[in-house]
């Protein structure tokens, strides 16, 4: 359904039936160059005794705008893909309204209305669809972190100084300037719980997200620049011991963090085709602790974990080529054809044909 971008934010819509707008550009290629660092906002709306309006997804970037409503038995509803993932991103979650429960790594959480999280690259986690909630979900890739923490460091103004985020200091930045050390070992997070009560507190972070989404939503000359400022806001807001109580955790030790790393290197460069028994003799572990590795860092079993990599080989493979799809199938060495089209159509909600053809119409190509 093609049509146009909302006139007002998607944070302060009563309704969730928006059009769908593809902000191309003239190539992939471009697309990837111009906004690879820029941020992405996605809301999820979930009311769990609404069977016509069960879940509510809306994505928003500078190039591409959509949103769907979910009836409770669609098959293609996010609720039927509840699991563990992870990003090579952070992401900010803010919880609008209701509350919303959320799985990160072994650890289960709630968050009311006002919460918000914090999470570090390739930590797995996953929201639970048991509430009624309204969530928004910033994503902000590296490039983009990098591009904010050299901009605080060279504020102009004394008063800017004064506050200077200690948030990106103590968070982002040792998280991607650890010595000798890749930034995605470390599994970390923030849990952001408003001291009081206080309505002003909370309207504010409100406005925030809500300004963000209109200079999304709506952009104009500089809002690329008021958007940047809009996130230092945002960081700023949080890093306020006043309006927020700080929860910074840490999951896991070092070694099995590095272990299931390695664990996904291997796994990554056979593209998800490795036997149990090469991994425990590339690795010198047991099989079945590898397995309980991958299954507490993950969410799942080692075969599940190598079967959502190739997966994704496969998924970037019809977005990168013109492979035809038995051919994906054979280099990525599945059984048959049959078992590749139901396990991709399972993760994807789509044959890997409409996989290609949607991504490409979302292209203009």
């Amino acid at each position: 359904m093609l049509g146009k971008r909302p006139s007002v934010s998607p944070i302060s819509m009563k309704t969730d039936s928006m059009n769908i707008r593809v902000m191309g550009r003239t190539s992939a290629a471009d697309s990837a160059t111009d906004s690879a660092s820029a941020p992405d906002i996605i809301f999820e709306t979930f009311h769990p005794d609404d069977k016509e309006k069960n879940c509510i997804f809306t994505f928003i970037n500078p190039d591409i705008y959509y949103s769907f409503t979910f009836k409770a038995d669609d098959s293609d509803n996010p609720i039927n893909y509840q699991q563990l993932h992870y990003h090579d991103f952070f992401e900010l979650i803010y919880v609008i309204s209701g509350t919303m429960y959320q799985q990160i790594e072994t650890e289960r959480h709630l968050y009311p209305a006002g919460s918000l999280c914090l999470l570090n690259c390739f930590i797995s986690h996953q929201e639970e669809f048991s509430t009624d909630f309204r969530a928004l979900f910033l994503r902000l890739s590296v490039p983009l972190v990098k591009t904010l923490l050299y901009d605080m460091n060279n504020f102009y103004f004394e008063i800017e100084h004064d506050y200077k985020n200690q948030l990106a200091e103590h968070f982002f930045e040792n998280n991607l300037n650890l010595p000798g050390q890749p930034y995605f070992l470390r599994k970390e997070y923030i849990d952001f719980i408003p001291t009081e009560d206080d309505p002003t507190i909370r309207q504010y972070m409100y406005n925030l997200f809500d300004g963000l989404t209109r200079q999304m939503t709506d952009p104009t000359v500089g809002s690329t620049y008021i958007v940047k400022c809009i996130l230092m806001q945002i960081l700023c807001e949080l890093s306020n011991s006043s309006h927020y109580n700080v929860a910074p955790l840490n999951l896991g030790t070092d070694a099995e963090t590095a272990l299931f790393q390695a664990i996904r290197s291997q796994i990554q460069n056979r593209r998800g085709h490795i036997s149990r028994q090469e991994l425990e003799t590339a690795l010198s572990y047991s099989g079945s602790y590898l397995n309980r590795i991958v299954k507490k860092h993950s969410g799942y079993s080692l075969k599940q974990f190598a079967l959502s990599i190739s997966l994704k080989e496969a998924a970037d493979l019809l977005q990168s080529t013109d492979m035809p799809v038995n051919e994906i199938c054979d280099t990525l060495h599945f059984s048959n054809l049959t078992y590749f089209y139901n396990s991709f159509q399972k993760k994807y909600g789509t044959t890997p044909k409409k996989y290609r053809e949607n991504y490409r119409n979302t292209l203009g190509i």
